[in-house]
């Protein structure tokens, strides 16, 4: 059944909105859609920016599964205690489950990369565990994964083709 509510309960929020912060994970955050600034109970979005070559701190999120969106570059995410490189760049997105360990790579060493993340922490950015225990091992395999997975490597790169009658969609093409 349609919600009656009235429209006072429905918000936008931009990034230009809010103020960034580097949360515990390392990250630029920009918190957009959360419990204090919009009234959700369930959900949370905002805005991730990495500098070029940045990598966050190995985290987990202890509650929440999140879903990270590439809208500007190529990434890297490290997963799970044995950091797996799980490749992902624009329009494409990452599922996280809560509890997972794991680390972004931005890929390029030129380039800012921009993703929006959701997660099921209404407040954001309340149930990282960062996990220093993994720092150094973290560090070797975005080294290797910038290697393997750059889109200047030789190995694969990105492109956004546009397909019949529809809006662009990422796909990883192999070279």
């Amino acid at each position: 059944m349609p919600s009656l509510e009235p429209a006072s309960t429905v918000s936008v929020v931009s990034p230009r909105m809010v103020s960034p912060v580097v949360g515990p994970q390392g990250q630029e955050l920009y918190s957009c859609v959360t419990a204090a600034n919009s009234g959700a109970t369930g959900i949370s979005a905002g805005m991730v920016v990495m500098p070029p070559g940045g990598i966050s701190r190995p985290h987990l999120h202890a509650h929440s599964e999140i879903i990270v969106c590439c809208v500007v570059g190529a990434a890297v995410t490290l997963v799970g205690p044995e950091l797996r490189p799980v490749p992902h760049a624009a329009g494409e997105f990452i599922h996280i489950p809560a509890g997972v360990v794991h680390v972004a790579v931005n890929l390029s060493s030129a380039a800012t990369l921009v993703a929006i993340e959701m997660r099921t922490d209404p407040m954001f950015n309340e149930d990282v565990v960062v996990l220093p225990d993994l720092a150094e091992a973290a560090a070797a395999a975005a080294n290797l994964a910038r290697r393997d997975f750059a889109p200047s490597s030789g190995s694969a790169f990105w492109r956004v083709p546009t397909p019949r009658g529809g809006a662009p969609v990422a796909e990883a093409v192999a070279r």
